[in-house]
């Protein structure tokens, strides 16, 4: 007899990529930090309340949640992009690891950080 793997609902963290962004450009930074040697920051206006067993970051790009990385923290910083060379200073949600795409899921884009459910 099979038994079904119980579905596990849980939350992360979800972020908009500006869509004036190209993924050609934002696939470079990707690959800086696929080996979890650094961090990719997001810019929030503030924290979320409560981090707690959140383990990935949702990527929503032109219209459509497309993949996740792994969440490591939040972080108040003041620093230059080794990608874009863009200065940065305020509080951010930060990012490692390799890129897990996933098929797209229609999500309009917004700003900030939203939490989202995902299920395994």
């Amino acid at each position: 007899k099979e038994y079904e793997q119980p579905v596990t609902e849980h939350t992360a963290l979800l972020i908009t990529l500006p869509s004036t962004c190209e993924w050609s450009d934002y696939e470079e930074e990707l690959a800086a930090v696929a080996d979890e040697s650094y961090v990719m920051n997001f810019k929030v206006p503030f924290f979320p309340k409560n981090t707690e067993g959140i383990t990935r970051v949702y990527l929503v790009y032109r219209g459509n949640i497309v993949g996740w990385q792994k969440f490591v923290g939040c972080s108040t910083d003041d620093f230059t992009c080794t990608t874009t060379g863009k200065g940065w200073k305020g509080k951010f949600l930060q990012r490692t690891g390799p890129f897990h795409k996933i098929t797209p899921i229609p999500y309009k884009g917004f700003q900030g950080f939203r939490y989202y459910k995902y299920y395994d």
